[in-house]
């Protein structure tokens, strides 16, 4: 504490120095030590490990300061970290952990070994209250919710780490360690995700996993992904659908908790533990068994969530543990994954749109700068001795060479987009008189002038040599006999009109290509082989159109909003002009493979073809809408 009061004298001192200089950069780099340094010297790492009795380590026991919402739990051996503010240097610790006595603790700066006893249930006489008890728990937890869990949106701040393992084996070939701001939403409602923000990184990566084509997409939303009360999902959303039956009695703070086993059969089990007074669901071990079907090689996945009580009488999600397994090259590849909240508090501001993690993005491709000094003063769920080796052996510039080298593939990649559509345009065709016979057919038809709309699918692909500039190909295909099939090269600029939130881009095009419209007439059943044009048709039936075939350019103006960072919706219109036009007949064959059915067209005037129409076009489409969907890799 001294320490602290002398280094506000010094920086006292030195912004009076600094005010008399303006110009001095060694006082300037001092000072900005001195903040720094301060901020260490503000707070303190407490460290331990939780026990039982008989000196076996409690894992996942929860450890929060006295009157906040601050806390961390221990790891698979026990022992736990936490960084304390000095403002919180006097409050106690309270430690917790299902089927123990709680203990609250006064704080040092030694290492502490904290000892839980357990607390066993004493049941003096057996009360039959139900025979499906175990059901009417469920349900009066389903309704107790909005009064057990916050009702306003809170932000968590939490640590969380994924490790790759083959079986058997200790040293892992992956691990991703990260710290994330969350908003978490009331709990009046279901909510089903949030915001997320990523606010530090590290990551150690083994040559085999570049062999393993394996990402882990969980991670930074465990808060919102692994939150089965705020999710409403399986036997919270339908509990007649499920079994139940308690199968144990336990204590965690004075209170009864039920243990609770639920299953659906032949699909998803849990233990699900509630405690009595409350019917606050404090706890539940999830087995998902239903989807495997769709999950290829998959072992199993199964999950832990617990929630913890504050001072306010709210429980709160604290900590997720997520495990599964794969069959890899033979063998079976472990991914495991924990998260926990460090801190809670009122939620004041949105977490912006372009700071967000979308749900199913990826860490392991995360190019975040590493800062190795970040991890020294945050909580986290303390590393075992292997893992801290393995980031100690990393050769950071090599990391950061190979990192510009993935940082150009990744870019190139990121400049590449695909869109999907579908296509209305308004086509209007003129009034025609068709003459044309050979052996087989023989075609004397007067037609209309009529409008009609023709609706196709889409399909192009980008890339953007500059931020604004994109060039491509585009494709259109008619879905009806009567339509459009298109071929493009496309030149695009595109403006973001929302630059500090979710984009919305403005995407002026030109379309230079060569196209071909069809108006169907009839089918022709094909007695014997005939020749159009030199060329055979040999199939028995034959399909007929009255076709307009050339060049054309098509200015649009496309505008799409982003619904993630892969994906986007758009709209777009468009004006068709026709350059250097050709009528004639397409005949089709009818019957073969669509790939390679054979298709010929005869221009008006050859072999006795004639189209005779009152305008230079014999079509025009003019206008063109398309409503389709962008996906970038």
């Amino acid at each position: 504490m001294r320490t602290i009061i002398l280094s506000e004298f010094i920086t006292f001192n030195i912004l009076n120095k600094l005010t008399s200089t303006h110009k001095n950069k060694i006082i300037l780099s001092a000072l900005l030590f001195l903040f720094s340094f301060q901020s260490i010297l503000a707070q303190s790492i407490i460290s331990g490990k939780i026990v039982d009795s008989h000196s076996n380590p409690i894992p996942f026991a929860h450890i929060r300061l006295e009157n906040t919402n601050i806390g961390t739990i221990s790891n698979d051996i026990g022992v736990f970290k936490l960084v304390v503010h000095i403002e919180n240097k006097n409050k106690r610790l309270i430690i917790s952990s299902i089927g123990y006595k709680t203990e609250k603790i006064n704080l040092n700066d030694e290492y502490l070994t904290v000892t839980l006893f357990e607390d066993v249930t004493q049941l003096n006489e057996v009360v039959i209250i139900s025979k499906d008890y175990a059901k009417e728990l469920i349900e009066k937890a389903i309704l107790a919710i909005p009064n057990n869990y916050p009702t306003s949106d809170e932000r968590h701040t939490g640590f969380f780490r994924e490790t790759t393992t083959w079986e058997n084996e200790k040293k892992p070939i992956y691990i991703n360690e990260a710290v994330i701001d969350a908003i978490k939403g009331d709990y009046t409602k279901g909510n089903r995700s949030g915001d997320v923000k990523l606010i530090e990184l590290r990551k150690y990566e083994s040559v085999e996993l570049d062999s393993l084509n394996v990402r882990i997409h969980a991670g930074s939303h465990h808060i919102h992904r692994f939150d089965i009360v705020a999710r409403r999902e399986a036997f919270l959303s339908s509990p007649e659908d499920y079994k139940y039956s308690i199968i144990d009695t336990l204590r965690q703070n004075e209170k009864d908790i039920y243990k609770i086993f639920v299953e659906k059969k032949n699909e998803n089990s849990a233990h699900v533990y509630i405690q009595e007074e409350t019917f606050a669901i404090v706890k539940a071990d999830i087995s998902l068994t239903s989807d495997f079907g769709n999950l290829g090689s998959r072992e199993f996945f199964n999950f832990t969530v617990t929630y913890q009580q504050g001072e306010d009488k709210r429980w709160r999600f604290r900590n997720s543990y997520y495990k599964t397994a794969f069959k890899k090259q033979g063998k079976t590849l472990n991914l495991t994954s924990e998260y926990v909240s460090t801190d809670i508090k009122p939620n004041t501001a949105k977490i912006p749109y372009l700071e967000r993690l979308q749900f199913s993005e990826i860490l392991l491709d995360d190019t975040k700068e590493y800062n190795p000094n970040f991890w020294n003063n945050y909580t986290i769920i303390s590393p075992n001795e292997i893992s801290e080796s393995l980031f100690k052996s990393i050769d950071y510039t090599k990391v950061e060479k190979e990192k510009k080298q993935s940082d150009n593939m990744t870019d190139f990649v990121n400049r590449v987009s695909f869109e999907n559509g579908l296509t209305w345009t308004a086509l209007s065709m003129a009034s025609s008189a068709i003459n044309y016979s050979n052996s087989v057919i023989n075609i004397q038809q007067n037609n209309d002038a009529t409008n009609k709309g023709a609706v196709g699918f889409s399909i192009s692909i980008f890339y953007a040599a500059t931020p604004n500039l994109l060039i491509g190909y585009a494709n259109e295909s008619k879905i009806s006999r009567t339509g459009i099939n298109s071929n493009d090269f496309v030149i695009a600029g595109k403006f973001n009109l929302n630059p500090n939130g979710r984009p919305i881009n403005i995407s002026p095009r030109l379309h230079f290509g060569y196209q071909e419209l069809d108006y169907y007439l009839k089918q022709f059943n094909l007695e014997e082989d005939i020749e159009v044009d030199r060329k055979e048709i040999n199939s028995e039936k034959v399909n007929i159109y009255l076709s307009q075939k050339g060049f054309r350019v098509k200015p649009s103006l496309v505008l799409s909003i982003e619904n993630s960072k892969h994906v986007s919706f758009s709209i777009s219109t468009s004006y068709n002009m026709h350059l250097n036009q050709k009528n004639g007949l397409m005949f089709r064959e009818k019957g073969k493979n669509m790939l390679f059915s054979k298709k010929i067209f005869l221009e008006n005037g050859q072999e006795n073809l004639s189209i005779d129409t009152n305008q230079e076009d014999l079509f025009k489409n003019m206008i063109s809408i398309n409503v389709g969907i962008a996906f970038r890799l």
